[in-house]
This record gives structure tokens, sequence and C-alpha cells, in this order.
């Protein structure tokens, strides 16, 4: 293995393992996959030990086959999900796939996130979906290259973007979330799961006033838009 796919394959090891330590999965649930290039992913093998694998173990899938070309371990079971989304979503460069207590909560209430205060509004541009249940049909056909289809229907009816809508929570399963950098879909992750404790806070205290478009708009573009001002142009210097 070349050293560029080395060193991803290192980094695709490294952040299963964040999200175990974040505590958005326990035991080997969820995974996390990485873009290689345009026809290439590696992603997180099914139902391992992360302490005891190596580079050489993860697996590479092709995007346009759905086959493994490299790894000597079999890949997750949620590899087709996966594959469909970096599919239609050239930009996105990383997938993050958790079982969180609260989005997956909400996820198995079959609600979506409502958008609610300036947090949600720095990650989400609007609310973020619940992707309906899969049919018995689709399940019997092909159950996770299906629910990658779903997600995908469900972005393309809502006329949501995959930048501005950066994940979804699937009913009765969990959060799947995504980013345009290799890092970003845990980051993501993270940022779902407060998110949805927070949504789930403020229903329990019963809303009043649900938070204006015009303040939610301005702390999404503040950090996302063309003329976006949230952080430094150059990074500090150690």
């Amino acid at each position: 293995m070349k050293k560029n796919k080395m060193n991803l394959a290192r980094l695709c090891i490294d952040q299963n393992k964040i999200i175990v330590k974040k505590k958005l999965v326990i035991q080997n649930f969820g995974n996390v996959s990485i873009r290689l290039d345009d026809e290439h992913f590696f992603i997180k093998p099914s139902g391992v030990d992360l302490s005891k694998i190596k580079p050489s173990d993860v697996p590479l899938v092709n995007i346009k086959t759905g086959k493994k070309i490299l790894g000597k371990l079999k890949p997750s079971s949620d590899t087709a999900t996966h594959l469909e989304i970096y599919k239609k979503y050239k930009y996105i460069k990383s997938i993050t796939h958790t079982h969180s207590t609260y989005a997956t909560g909400w996820a198995q209430s079959g609600k979506s996130i409502p958008l609610l205060g300036t947090t949600h509004a720095d990650f989400w541009k609007n609310d973020i979906p619940a992707v309906n249940f899969i049919s018995k049909k689709k399940i019997q056909q092909d159950y996770e290259k299906f629910t990658g289809k779903l997600i995908i229907d469900t972005l393309v009816r809502k006329k949501l973007d995959a930048n501005s809508c950066p994940g979804v929570i699937v009913m009765g399963h969990g959060p799947f979330t995504w980013s345009n950098s290799i890092d970003g879909s845990i980051k993501n992750a993270e940022a779902l799961e407060f998110i949805a404790k927070l949504s789930f806070i403020s229903i329990q205290l019963k809303i009043k006033k649900k938070l204006p478009l015009h303040i939610s708009n301005k702390h999404y573009q503040r950090k996302h838009g063309k003329k976006a001002y949230y952080g430094q142009k150059k990074l500090l210097k150690n």
C-alpha cells in the first residue's frame, strides 16, 4: 500500500476510535469512512476491535462497483449506504454514522429535529430531517443501498443541499453526517448529538417562541455564507 493510502487508512482507524472515545457509539457500533479520490473510499471493517487492526486491514472500496479492492478485512455492513452518498455528492470527503443517545432517540421517535436555537443554526440551515422507514421490499433487495438512496431522496425532496444539511437521522436507526473535509463528519456528528440534546431539553421546558428566521439565517451565514466572518483567516502559529 502506497504512503498516501497507508496514511488515510491509518486516519480511518483513528477516526473510528474517536467516535468511541467521544461516546457517540458503544462497543463496535458505528462507522467512519474517508474518501481517497473520485473512485475510492476507506471504511471501518465490520465488527472489529479497533485496537487490534492495522492500516493494511482497512477496506478500500470502489465507488463504481462497490467491491473491496484492498484491505484484509470485510468492510462495514453500512458500506453501501456510504457508497450511495459518495456517488451522489462528489465533494463529500468523509461520512460518519453513529448511534449517539439523543440523536438516536429522535430517530426512534420518527421526528425531525427542529431548528430551535443558534447552536443548531451554526451547523444546519434548517431542521435536521428524519428519513422515513425503508420498505419491506427494499430491505429484501438491498437494505443498506436503499437506506443511502432514501437519505438522498429526502434531501432532494426537501430541496436541501448536503452542505447546508450536513446530516440526517434515519428513523429507527440513527444519525448519518458528512462533510467536505476529512475530519468534518465527526465534528458534525458531535454537533448533531449536542443539538439533539438541547432540542430535547427545550421541548421538555415547553418552548414559548420559536427562533426567528432572521436570527437563524444570520448565524448560519456568518459561519458558512459567502461573506462569512466567523473564525480566523490565518491560523495562529505556536
